[in-house]
């Protein structure tokens, strides 16, 4: 499975590591954003901090809570975008693609949202 084919899913499973190397499975919300995958997130969430440290992730297509996995795993490389613009732009995309329901979601200040790109492993 291609890295732009997961945006067609509803949720993926998003697999962040530890310093140890222990894995921590999160199933998330994902668009397609300039050929990579974005996802939403709060600040003070444990995969942003993960992601910071390290980078490394895999993913694969899950179920609304997380319990299946519907694909193939893949290794990416995951980055919180931090300018300001670049972070709504994406934000949008993740709300066109769930509209309503993101309406529920997605509230309030921006102050407090990471938003993680997804791209492939190099």
């Amino acid at each position: 499975m291609k890295l732009l084919e997961f945006a067609n899913h509803e949720f993926i499973n998003l697999i962040t590591y530890k310093k140890d190397g222990t894995p921590v499975k999160t199933p998330v919300w994902v668009a397609e954003h300039e050929n990579c995958l974005v996802i939403t997130s709060s600040k003070s969430a444990g995969k942003v901090k993960r992601i910071n440290n390290n980078g490394r992730a895999t993913i694969y297509v899950t179920d609304r809570m997380g319990s299946s996995e519907l694909s193939e795993r893949i290794e990416v490389k995951a980055s919180v975008i931090k300018d300001e613009e670049l972070k709504q732009i994406a934000l949008d995309k993740i709300i066109k693609k769930y509209g309503n329901m993101s309406k529920m979601f997605i509230r309030g200040s921006n102050e407090n949202r990471a938003i993680i790109k997804i791209q492939e492993k190099e």
